[in-house]
This record gives structure tokens, sequence and C-alpha cells, in this order.
């Protein structure tokens, strides 16, 4: 009855880990990329310098580098535009008879809120610290007003890699430069490209 006993005892014992036996494990690992990666490329023509006698300008140009799954139905690639006025932040983009410019405003004195509406006003005539410049836009960017702002809209056309440059002529819009009016300084405007998940 006692050898019953212990035998009994013995089955109730966690049964030992087999000698030899492996575990191993396989990880599968994959990495999904951003929908789209945007970079800007840096170019000489970031910067200009004006004639101060009529306020022509060399010609700027902002150049973009966009990624994609080359996806156009799920995103939107929108061009906006900001500049600093004494009123805060404003959209630098302007339509002026049926001709896109942007405005560059004044780093150092800032513009008020009535020389961006003076420009967006189509006659311009009184707008001092702005200067707003023709917008060339290349056939993949197209304007449009999004969100309620005024933009360009940016075409991959499916392609999943391709570089996007905004060109601003050299001639400023008329009575939007005025060597008394514009005091020296740095101006400048801010081009963004944002990309939007559509709804």
């Amino acid at each position: 009855m006692r050898n019953q006993f212990i035998l009994f005892l013995l089955l109730l014992l966690p049964a030992p880990a087999c000698s030899g036996a492996a575990v191993m494990e396989s990880v599968l690992t994959t990495i999904v990329p951003s929908a789209a990666v945007v970079k800007t490329i840096p170019s000489s023509k970031n910067n200009s310098v004006i004639n101060p006698e009529n306020g022509s300008q060399t010609g700027l140009e902002a150049i973009f580098n966009i990624k994609t799954n080359g996806d156009d139905n799920t995103y939107d690639f929108i061009l906006s535009s900001s500049i600093e006025t004494t009123g805060g932040v404003k959209n630098a983009y302007v339509l002026n008879n049926n001709n896109l410019y942007i405005m560059l405003g004044n780093k150092e004195h800032l513009p008020d809120s009535a020389a961006v509406a003076d420009i967006a006003s189509g006659a311009p005539s009184k707008n001092p610290d702005i200067i707003a410049y023709p917008v060339i836009n290349s056939s993949d960017i197209q304007p449009l007003n999004y969100k309620g702002e005024l933009c360009c809209r940016v075409l991959s056309g499916g392609e999943q890699e391709i570089n996007v440059s905004q060109s601003v002529s050299s001639s400023p819009l008329g009575n939007t430069y005025s060597i008394d009016e514009d005091t020296a300084g740095v101006y400048e405007a801010v081009i963004t490209l944002n990309i939007y998940r559509k709804p």
C-alpha cells in the first residue's frame, strides 16, 4: 500500500521536459512605407536680388521631390503659400485677371492686411511692403480653391517619383512695387507642399 501511495504521488508531479527537445521561431517582417514622402531641393533660385528701379529680379523657383505609392485617387498633393503680416499669416497666392501671382512680404517691416487686400482686389494701388510676382506653373500644377484658400494641386499622373517646381517670373505685377513705399529688406513667401488624404 505504501508503494502504491508513492507511485500515486509521482504521477501527480509534472512530467519533466523531454531531453533534446528544441523550440525555434521564425519571424516574418515587412515595412509599409509612407504613402508619400516629400523633400525640398535647394536651388540657387531660392534667392534673388531685385532691381530697385523697377522691382524685377532674376526669377525664383521652389522645387519639391515627391515619392508616392502612385495612387492619385487616395491623396491630394497641394501647394500652399503664406506670408507674415501684422494681422497674422496670410495666403500669399492671389488671382489677378485670371493670372496667378504670389506675394512676397517684407520680413522686417511686416505689411498690414490692407496691403494684402489691395493686391487681392484686382486693381492694386497702395500696398507697402508687399511685392507680387507672376507664378509660372508647369502642366502638372493646377491653380484651385482648396479648403477655402487659393492653392495649386499637383498631378502626379500615377508616377511614383517626381520633381515639382514652381517658378516665379522676374517682373512684378503692376503697382505692387514702389521704391518709395516698399522698405528695403528681405521679402519672402513660404511655399509648402501638403499631402491630404481624400475623404
